[in-house]
């Protein structure tokens, strides 16, 4: 047995001359990006070091968030308007709801923005990075639906998602962390309507890629 195991040490020591292995060509695969970089395997599992793709969005510079609050009276709506491009970089988007008091909420697709909001100011998740998002956001408040459905009318438009947010005795919330991706050349809001008076709370993250 041991005789065996020498063998196969020498073997295996051997191998790179007999099979004409360099330095420059070492007889194993490794991945190298368009940079010249190689990818890192961590050295006490042999797997290799990734970060999520959202996460390499915020390094590339792509990732933007909107975070407000807004004080809403019984009725009042909020409608947050947005608009993509008609390009194939497409919005990959997430967002947050806390309200103090009850509150209605809805994402519609295809809405008509009859009466453009006040264009909000996105921030870069990069901080360093000067892009900017080619996805468009807006607010605009009324005093109660017929209003609001003047300004951004959703007959016709597609419900995504519909919601209730701090119907119990405490402030409610609501985390949708998962992406979807927006249609491009699309009008989409995202409406509040309070059904008792109250603050409420939103934090919307998206990151722009090319589709591939």
């Amino acid at each position: 047995m041991k005789k065996l195991i020498l063998f196969i040490l020498a073997a295996l020591l051997i191998m790179p001359w007999l099979t004409g292995c360099t330095q420059d060509d070492p007889g194993y695969s490794f991945l190298v990006d368009f940079d010249g970089d190689v990818a890192i395997v961590d050295g006490a599992t042999g797997a290799m070091v990734a970060i999520e793709s959202g996460h390499h969005q915020i390094h590339n510079g792509s990732t933007f968030t909107y975070v407000d609050v807004v004080d809403l009276g019984v009725n009042n709506v909020r409608d947050i308007q947005i608009t993509t491009p008609n390009t194939t970089e497409w919005a990959h988007f997430t967002f947050m709801i806390s309200t103090e008091s009850e509150t209605d909420w809805y994402f519609y697709e295809n809405v008509t923005i009859n009466v453009a909001g006040a264009g909000i100011v996105e921030q870069n998740a990069n901080r360093n990075s000067g892009h900017v998002a080619t996805t468009m956001m807006a607010v605009i408040d009324n005093a109660n639906v017929a209003n609001a459905n003047a300004d951004t009318a959703v007959a016709g438009a597609t419900e995504i998602y519909h919601g209730v947010s701090g119907a119990g005795k405490d402030a409610g919330m609501h985390d949708h962390g998962h992406e979807l991706i927006l249609d491009q050349n699309q009008d989409y809001t995202l409406r509040f309507i309070a059904s008792a008076a109250g603050n409420v709370s939103y934090h919307i993250d998206w990151y722009e890629h090319v589709n591939n």
